[in-house]
């Protein structure tokens, strides 16, 4: 703890800058409960379980949020506009240290009446603001990022079949079952991801992966972008999808493919999907500050920007 002084230092300078960003332009900054009775659908991702107990010693499965979506939907569809959260978040079967750490800090933020590429423009801002790096960032497109440093041409491979054997092609070893997404990222992280040098916001991800975001106008790719600072994933937007029935879908697909996956299964939250139905036109992204942080003072593990990471919690 001693040795990271003067980051944690550093760091408590960034997270001022960063309400101020958000206060300066109006929003509100809003809490969100880090304790649910229902985690997201995501298939990587695990939330942590635990039993609570209310004064009669009713017990009820619980678990701790993996990001603060949901709640700020639900609060943008009940009449919330311009919101964002500064929250720990927690995600259990994660590495302790390098770029991972079980409970971390997430910022996330929406826009009413916004698309993502508005969302691109406010991180970019940011970023000048808080790390003085304005207009260092290069927007690309996902087909144009993967023509660059795959030397393919991704519209062609946007069915699974074609993309596992394009992974044949170089020299991976898919197997049978893999999902579209998994494919994707055997070459994506393998191939793409460690060129990705700079500062560089990835717009138009697959229609396949567009988790919560709409489509965009060519249905084959969806409203989705990614920040990577040096080869770094930092943040994740949509313009956010306002379908509800859609959304249903995606979320029983993804639970599909989680028991698929052999991980833990969970009920919809049914409250989410109505939300979603009467969601305005929006967008949003979650930030993962530690990694912001990170990036900015140039440390290498993310251990380094914490007070006690988990790798010391657990030695």
């Amino acid at each position: 703890m001693q040795n990271n002084f003067k980051n944690l230092s550093k760091r408590a300078k960034i997270l001022k800058k960063l309400r101020e960003f958000f206060w300066q332009q109006n929003f509100l900054e809003v809490e969100t409960p880090n304790i649910v009775s229902l985690p997201g659908q995501e298939p990587y991702l695990s939330p942590v379980n635990f039993l609570i107990n209310d004064e009669k010693g009713r017990q009820y499965s619980a678990y701790l949020h993996t990001s603060p979506e949901y709640t700020m939907k639900k609060m943008l569809a009940s009449g919330f506009e311009n919101i964002f959260s500064i929250c720990k978040c927690f995600r259990d079967k994660e590495s302790f240290g390098g770029i991972h750490n079980p409970e971390f800090t997430m910022l996330e933020w929406y826009r009413v009446n916004a698309d993502f590429f508005e969302i691109m423009q406010d991180v970019e801002n940011l970023f000048a603001s808080v790390g003085d790096m304005k207009n260092k960032f290069q927007r690309i497109h996902m087909r144009d990022l993967w023509q660059k440093f795959a030397g393919v041409n991704l519209d062609d491979y946007l069915e699974k079949e074609k993309m596992f054997s394009l992974c044949l092609d170089k020299g991976f070893k898919p197997s049978e079952d893999e999902s579209y997404e998994d494919l994707f990222y055997r070459i994506f992280l393998n191939m793409i991801e460690p060129q990705l040098n700079g500062y560089y916001i990835v717009h138009h991800y697959p229609a396949q992966m567009a988790a919560l975001a709409k489509l965009s106008d060519d249905e084959r790719y969806a409203e989705r972008f990614e920040v990577y600072v040096n080869g770094i994933e930092i943040a994740n937007a949509f313009s956010e999808l306002t379908d509800a029935k859609e959304q249903k879908a995606r979320l029983v697909e993804e639970r599909k493919l989680r028991e698929k996956l052999g991980a833990s299964v969970y009920n919809i939250d049914e409250d989410f999907v109505d939300a979603v139905d009467i969601l305005p036109k929006c967008a949003g992204i979650a930030l993962g500050v530690d990694r912001l942080v990170q990036v900015l003072l140039g440390c290498q593990n993310i251990d380094n920007v914490l007070v006690l990471p988990a790798s010391k919690i657990f030695k």
